[in-house]
């Protein structure tokens, strides 16, 4: 792992893990903007096999294809919708932007709340947004995978996670979120989060 003496993964530290003649490139972040993206690229341009590719990283930052993605790959999702304006509450909102960064995601259940954050992602009204319906009695939980494998998660949760690296192919911090919801799939929602905007790894359930 970079010619690092330690064997934990650290924060904002990319590494590059080869196996026979593929190249995984793990960090916690894949967005277009940063180092890991840039090396896939360049590696993709030199022929070299990397793990994720670059149109893996595409699809799942761009938030309406990952999630439809995950749909048809068999992933149990929250309905998702693109608006300028209206949102149905409670809902998880994401912004679709230049500017935004596609692991913000923001839960509303409060009108005002939701004017807020809607005048924030869209840039005061400038550009339309995403968001997905959710159970008022649904609950939020986050957890981390590495190679498809997590662990202070349900099963459930595991479950999801393995067959989100399958679809998605991303190796480290694939940090997502499900509803559980009296454990209904209908109620579940694969939104990859692929930086985490904490210092801490956590599951909440």
């Amino acid at each position: 792992m970079n010619k690092r003496k330690d064997h934990i993964p650290k924060r904002d530290i990319m590494y590059v893990l080869k196996e026979d003649d593929s190249q995984y490139i793990v960090n916690e972040s894949y967005f277009y903007k940063t180092e890991p993206y840039y090396t896939i690229v360049r590696n993709e341009n030199d022929g070299v096999k990397t793990i994720p590719s670059s149109g893996d990283v595409l699809d799942a930052y761009i938030v309406p294809i990952c999630l439809e993605k995950a749909k048809l790959a068999g992933i149990p999702v929250c309905e998702w919708i693109i608006s300028n304006v209206y949102v149905s509450l409670p809902a998880i909102v994401y912004g679709l932007n230049y500017f935004s960064t596609p692991s913000d995601h923001f839960l509303v259940s409060d009108l005002e709340e939701a004017k807020q954050i809607i005048k924030h992602v869209t840039n005061r009204g400038r550009y339309p947004f995403c968001y997905q319906k959710i159970s008022e009695k649904a609950a939020v939980v986050k957890c981390v995978s590495i190679f498809g494998k997590s662990i202070n998660c349900c099963e459930k949760a595991r479950d999801l996670a393995e067959r989100i690296y399958e679809v998605f192919h991303l190796p480290l911090a694939v940090s997502y979120t499900h509803l559980r919801a009296h454990a209904t799939p209908e109620h579940l929602v694969c939104r990859l989060l692929l930086e985490k905007k904490k210092h801490s790894i956590y599951s909440l359930g």
